[in-house]
């Protein structure tokens, strides 16, 4: 379908009752219309975050805000002040670290966090790997003696002692985690996360990894007229990998899928099926190599990652889900990964068929023409993270290789294999749309996706490049099919939801340079205006 640009618009009972030239909306105009004139200013439709961690950041927030660690030294500064601040033996997490985002391109060891506090057990959060001090290992009784987790490894030296390195364990320590509260931070927090949204031009956001309790928060932010953007809630899969475990989880949600209004509803079920790229936990075809295993402290460069759930696991909940009529998804980032959860998939659809469950690979890093063949017959879709190649390709191509970092985020890839994409930030800590852990603002998303340029300034898989036109259809009308809202928003057509926001330039026509530092002057949701840029 081709897209067309038009005058004027305007908005009456929260949906477009017109679209044009001026000489078709000035009528429209009463004695209390707010008008707003662009000025000729470029107008598009409201743009749809569709993979956020919105209750996560603000209780990130709402415990100790968020600052990136640039190296070792400053981050073993952070843990010093923090243990001068807490009891002897009082835990300290730092904030949300990864090994290509620290100067020294590796994880702190033991014995320089027992440095900067040996009365205190430190955790080094790199989401899927944890590199830990002694007094940690002794308060959460880790052992030579402990075996493995299910799915994780607690990486030990040649004589079978820890070393502090914890690949994918975070059960073992998640009791000592005072940030984890119950999934619901305070309500005002996140209030101020979607503010940070709407001033960057969001109206939509897809929350991505909920549990019932952060539904909630939701369900309580929205019965008190404060949710000002609209949200499409993902639940994470409570369950022990069987279907009768399953079917318990889905019988305690709070919202069936796509139940609620244009405000709040609810959405996709969530598994994790492997770990992370920057944390060496995705599952790859070909091994990690000497330099990952340098970086993530991986004891052999054979290592490939590995899965968190098992085949069999992945598919009783897969298959379970859709007999309940709900769209899946899977966080997987590895290309093994990728085709395992297509393993998957492709069973359930043999059962019953999936090409109309709109079923979706989260991340799915790196883009091949054999996976995209086999999503795009299945009808699959991909929530994929310009992002990350943005913040990590410039270290991951010395590490891997420029030829494996060139299909890193590959959009063009599955575009070409007849895969739709949605472009999206997995902003999950921070509050800064261009500082956060992942920036949120879907200008740089956007000029990422067009450019192909990593934070250094490098181009690498400039064929992976998309049009302007292209990514801010996967920012809009092609994430409203993500979640089935396609006939209600996406777009500015008549009968449609009225969110727009108007741009500061015109996003198909500045230098491509600038893309990333376009902001909105006015956000609109409803008809309402959510944000206005102070002049």
């Amino acid at each position: 379908s081709s897209s067309r640009i038009a005058a004027a618009v305007a908005v009456r009972g929260g949906v477009f009752v017109a679209v044009g030239r001026d000489a078709d909306v000035e009528p429209l105009i009463g004695p209390r219309t707010r008008v707003i004139r662009a000025g000729g200013r470029t107008v598009v439709p409201g743009l749809i975050e569709s993979h956020v961690h919105a209750l996560g950041a603000a209780e990130g927030e709402a415990f100790q805000p968020y600052v990136a660690l640039p190296d070792i030294p400053s981050l073993q500064a952070w843990v010093r002040a923090r243990a001068a601040a807490l009891p002897e033996g009082g835990w300290i997490w730092t904030p949300r670290t990864f090994p290509p985002r620290l100067r020294e391109r590796r994880f702190p060891t033991r014995a320089e966090l027992d440095a900067a506090a040996p009365k205190h057990p430190v955790v080094v959060d790199g989401a899927y790997a944890l590199a830990v001090n002694t007094a940690a290992l002794r308060a959460a009784g880790i052992t030579p003696a402990t075996p493995d987790p299910a799915g994780g490894v607690i990486v030990r030296d040649a004589a079978g002692e820890p070393t502090g390195l914890l690949r994918n364990v975070g059960g073992l320590l998640s009791r000592f985690d005072a940030r984890a509260g119950k999934g619901a931070p305070p309500l005002d927090w996140l209030a101020r996360v979607h503010e940070r949204y709407a001033a960057v031009g969001i109206t939509s956001i897809v929350e991505r990894a909920a549990s019932v309790e952060g539904y909630r928060a939701y369900e309580q932010l929205h019965a008190q007229a404060r949710l000002q953007l609209r949200a499409v809630v993902t639940l994470l899969a409570q369950s022990d990998g069987t279907e009768a475990g399953t079917e318990q989880f889905l019988r305690t949600v709070p919202a069936a899928f796509k139940a609620g209004d244009d405000r709040l509803k609810g959405g996709a079920l969530k598994v994790f099926a492997d770990g992370g790229i920057l944390s060496g936990t995705a599952f790859m075809r070909e091994p990690w190599g000497p330099a990952a295993a340098a970086l993530y402290g991986l004891a052999n460069p054979d290592d490939r990652g590995f899965l968190t759930l098992s085949p069999d696991k992945m598919l009783a909940i897969v298959r379970t889900a859709h007999r309940h009529g709900w769209q899946a998804c899977a966080h997987v980032t590895g290309d093994a990964g990728v085709d395992a959860v297509l393993d998957a998939f492709e069973a359930a659809n043999r059962e019953a068929p999936i090409r109309n469950a709109r079923f979706t690979l989260i991340h799915a890093d790196f883009a091949n023409a054999a996976a995209a063949h086999r999503a795009a017959a299945l009808g699959v879709i991909v929530d994929t993270q310009p992002a990350w190649y943005y913040k990590d390709g410039d270290v991951l191509a010395e590490v891997l290789g420029e030829a494996r970092v060139r299909t890193l985020i590959g959009v063009k890839q599955w575009v070409d294999g007849g895969v739709r994409v949605v472009l999206n930030s997995d902003h999950m800590f921070g509050l800064d749309p261009n500082t956060s852990l992942n920036p949120f603002n879907p200008f740089l998303t956007m000029y990422v996706a067009v450019t192909r340029t990593t934070e250094g300034g490098r181009v690498i898989g400039p064929e992976q490049a998309i049009t302007r036109e292209q990514a801010l259809r996967m920012m809009t009308i092609d994430a409203a099919y993500l979640t089935f809202d396609e006939a209600r928003k996406g777009s500015i057509e008549v009968g449609k939801l009225g969110d727009l926001a108007v741009l500061s330039d015109d996003l198909l026509t500045v230098p491509a340079e600038r893309i990333r530092d376009i902001v909105p002057e006015t956000t609109v949701v409803g008809g309402r205006v959510v944000y206005e840029r102070s002049r």
